[in-house]
């Protein structure tokens, strides 16, 4: 019985985070991206838990300082403005990585595939419909 309480209460807190972060995106002018850690060579990687998070070279991580980093779940990206929000913070977005889409790579402990860009736009909005959907 501990162990389902625990799992509610943990996907009650990551369904609030995500929803959180989905209001940041709407309300993006109102953040100082200045402050925001730019993230190089990234590519956006789903495992097989079905997380998409980007791996990269972050500099400026308020937290992790300057570090190749997998960043917590990608909730939105915005290739053309160069900007993207994960669960926990906006990152500036430099020069993506050149591995080919669907190509298998090495993402700190865990191993995911490459995403595209239609894909990824495609999960990343199934996926916030979905935490909408929880929150209500």
């Amino acid at each position: 019985m501990e162990g389902a309480t625990l799992a509610r209460r943990y996907t009650a807190e990551l369904v609030s985070l995500y929803n959180q972060a989905l209001d940041a995106v709407e309300q993006r002018e109102k953040f100082d991206l200045g402050a925001a850690p730019v993230l190089t060579g990234y590519v956006p990687v789903k495992v097989a838990s079905g997380r998409i998070f980007m791996f990269g070279n972050a500099t400026d991580h308020p937290i992790l300082g300057d570090t190749l980093i997998s960043t917590s779940d990608l909730v939105w990206l915005e290739h053309d403005a160069k900007i993207a929000r994960t669960v926990s913070r906006f990152y500036k977005l430099e020069e993506k990585a050149d591995f080919p889409t669907g190509s298998l790579v090495s993402a700190g402990h865990l191993w995911g595939r490459v995403l595209g860009d239609e894909e990824l736009e495609y999960m990343l909005r199934d996926k916030a419909a979905l935490f909408r959907k929880l929150m209500n």
